[in-house]
């Protein structure tokens, strides 16, 4: 039996068992809803989709009636379900999610980069393999069909684009290796599902009646659940901001989804690809409600389309689990965004929709508007909102309040000043905790100029210790180095990059990551090594916001 097939086989049998080949039962929606959505319910998944069934686009309020298009049963096609897998785990699907085919000649599909996200903790691979299961029938269970192979990732708009490889195949009795090519290959390449057809993200306005599609996912609990496609008619309620994608960063919807339509399609009246479904962590309990507009994946897709057989070396860093230091968090579920900072906001039917959104203000502010979106979050845990100026506390600004606004919210309010003349000059830190331990935090500069940042020596390992410092020295053959440096002032910084040197020739360069270490702290970079450590002088040079800030390294002795 050819290699292949055997991991079909077991992927097959592995996933079945997480999969029930039934039609999918109504899979409803979270009844929570956050402060901003008050005047508008969350939307619902709808029955599965059915062959050559059509779904009156309710519930968007848009000024225009809806388009003729591509009915749902045609949309679905183009959806598929995802998961990674480690074979040496039970049970072994490790995330799964949604995604969308976006080039049928080649194979590829766009997904969700946090169902994909290729690192753990420590560097080390996330995974094994990746998994699609494609839906040849509407309305039925998908069906295991490929192994693909993460070609393109994103970490600023948080996308990812997978290749379709080797189709699996379960071989039944009367099935031999003499009905394979010579090379085992199956035709895998192509998808037999049709493509979506990009639209232009930039044109969807509030109110805009919407169509998401996405699989519910697997259960956390392993109980079997269909998996069905599910479409929702939903409506676009905003946009958010975020330093590195800028104003359009993300599409807000009234949808509350099962977290396994991370990756989904999210489709305008005329049945366009506008949008992809993702969390702001992957969690399993928690629903998905925001969109990252397609706009944002335009130049992925292209190198996607352009890599050929090439495989990329991904970006490895540390994956700041709260946002705005280098803290490793906990394990619970709960994860916070990031905070932003605003000079104005307008609110409009019970929405508020922040915009000119900064991290450093010119003058004294008047009112200062702010927003993270909270996922995960229990009813009944304790939420604090902390304020300081200066790195004073300040008691009276800051809110202490029981959290009823269920597993998805975006909290939106204003840092109010008494004075006329606007919240005082300085630096001006909100930190965002629950139940105790601090998830998030952010800068703003009120009237004061941030100060560069300011990098020490790197130090170099091959993995992360118990203290977040390196883990054993470089050595020949290692499979990655990461490099360590001490950080502070950094709290207004907006990217980080780095790029390695053997033998003071370019051997790789990252692409500009979002900084989310916030003001001080630990971090660290690396380069994975597919062919292993080889002996020279390797050496690191790091740059935050395009300005060198450190470049040191080693030499490794021949053996």
């Amino acid at each position: 039996m050819r290699p292949y097939v055997r991991l079909g086989l077991f992927l097959l049998l592995a996933w079945t068992a997480l999969a029930c080949q039934r039609t999918a039962d109504l899979i409803p929606g979270s009844d929570d809803h956050d402060d901003d959505d008050a005047a508008a319910p969350a939307a619902t998944p709808q029955d599965p989709v059915l062959p050559g069934a059509t779904l009156s686009v309710s519930g968007g309020g848009g000024d225009e009636a809806p388009a003729a298009g591509p009915t749902d049963a045609e949309l679905a096609r183009s959806v598929v379900q995802i998961s990674v897998i480690d074979d040496r785990r039970i049970p072994p699907v490790l995330r799964d999610g949604s995604g969308v085919v976006i080039d049928r000649d080649l194979g590829l599909i766009l997904t969700s980069a946090l169902v994909v996200a290729p690192f753990e903790d420590d560097g080390t691979p996330a995974y094994r393999s990746i998994t699609v299961a494609t839906n040849p029938v509407p309305g039925a269970e998908p069906r295991l069909t490929h192994v693909a192979t993460l070609i393109a990732y994103d970490a600023v708009s948080e996308l990812a684009v997978l290749r379709v490889e080797d189709r699996l195949v379960e071989e039944s009795a009367d099935e031999s290796d003499a009905d394979e090519s010579d090379d085992g290959n199956t035709g895998g390449l192509l998808l037999d599902q049709p493509a979506a057809v990009l639209g232009d993200s930039a044109q969807v306005k509030r109110g805009d009646a919407v169509r998401i599609f996405g699989h519910p996912g697997m259960d956390p609990s392993g109980a079997v659940t269909p998996q069905a496609v599910m479409v929702t008619a939903a409506s676009l309620t905003g946009v958010r901001d975020t330093p590195a994608a800028g104003a359009r960063a993300w599409l807000k919807t009234d949808a509350r989804l099962p977290h396994g339509s991370g990756g989904g399609p999210v489709f305008n009246a005329a049945g366009e690809l506008v949008g992809i479904l993702s969390q702001i962590a992957y969690g399993p309990t928690a629903p998905v409600a925001h969109a990252r507009p397609i706009a944002l994946a335009e130049a992925l897709i292209a190198q996607a389309q352009a890599a050929g057989e090439a495989s990329p070396v991904l970006p490895l860093t540390h994956l700041a689990p709260v946002p705005g230091t280098a803290l490793p968090g906990l394990r619970d579920g709960v994860a916070i965004s990031e905070p932003r900072f605003a000079r104005e906001a307008i609110e409009e039917g019970g929405e508020r929709e922040l915009f000119d959104y900064e991290r450093v203000f010119p003058g004294p502010t008047g009112d200062l508007y702010y927003e993270f979106v909270a996922q995960g979050v229990p009813n009944g845990a304790t939420v604090q909102e902390l304020w300081y100026l200066d790195d004073l506390f300040q008691d009276e600004l800051s809110a202490t309040y029981t959290w009823e606004l269920g597993p998805f919210a975006l909290v939106s309010d204003r840092l109010a000043s008494p004075n006329p003349q606007g919240n005082p000059k300085g630096v001006w830190t909100l930190e965002v905790w629950v139940d105790g331990a601090l998830r998030a935090s952010a800068r703003a500069y009120v009237g004061v100029e941030p100060p560069q940042p300011r990098v020490s020596g790197l130090a170099f390992g091959t993995g992360v210790s118990a203290t977040f410092g390196p883990l054993a020295l470089p050595e020949a053959g290692a499979e990655q180095v990461l490099a360590f440096f001490e950080y502070d002032r950094a709290g207004a910084a907006k990217q980080l990059r780095w790029s390695v040197f053997r033998d003071e020739q370019l051997f790789y360069e990252s692409p500009a990551l979002p900084w989310q270490g916030g003001e001080r702290g630990v971090w660290w970079v690396g380069l994975p090594l597919a062919d292993g450590l080889d002996e020279g002088l390797w050496e690191f040079e790091l740059f935050v916001d395009e300005e060198s800030v450190a470049r040191e390294g080693f030499e490794l002795e021949p053996s």
